[in-house]
């Protein structure tokens, strides 16, 4: 049985190093995007937020991460990479090299960055095992991985994003 004087120095340690913990983690709940329309215009978007920035917005809302098209461009101050024959469950750290700023972070073309294009069907898909990590301008970390390029799944219109996100922290 814990005596009280032991009992209050644990809860005066829990509570005065807590925030120093919870200062060195990040959030590491998954977050699923459905749907974002990048077919017709740039898709701007904050991940720290979760949610969508209107191109009117992102010098004062802030984004993370755009999408048009097939094309997927880091913000400026951010930096990127792609890492391969992995899963998204099995990136658990942020590494600390082999990241790019802006435009040159995430690869494009077809078998250069995250999905492959099939010249018989005209379909776009998501490569399996690659993983796109990025270094926001706040310092915060982020592994995402593309799911979908089709509204609703494979047979909707092109254009359309679906990913999973989460918050991780850097390699140690």
């Amino acid at each position: 049985m814990l005596s009280n004087q032991k009992l209050t120095y644990k809860l005066l340690f829990i509570c005065f190093f807590t925030p120093f913990f919870q200062a060195f983690s990040q959030e590491t709940t998954v977050r699923k995007i459905q749907n974002l329309n990048a077919s017709d215009k740039v898709a701007y978007f904050n991940l720290e937020k979760g949610t969508p920035v209107n191109e009117a917005d992102t010098a004062q809302t802030g984004w993370d991460i755009s999408f048009q098209h097939t094309g997927i461009i880091i913000q400026n101050l951010a930096e990127g990479q792609v890492i391969a024959n992995t899963s998204f469950d099995k990136v658990i750290a942020a590494p600390a090299a082999g990241y790019k700023k802006g435009k040159q972070a995430i690869p494009w073309g077809s078998g250069n960055g995250w999905y492959t294009y099939n010249m018989d069907t005209h379909i776009i898909n998501p490569i399996e095992g690659k993983i796109i990590l990025i270094h926001t301008a706040t310092g915060k970390y982020f592994k995402l991985v593309i799911d979908s390029y089709y509204k609703d799944g494979a047979d909707g219109s092109s254009g359309y994003y679906s990913f999973r996100y989460a918050g991780i922290n850097p390699e140690k």
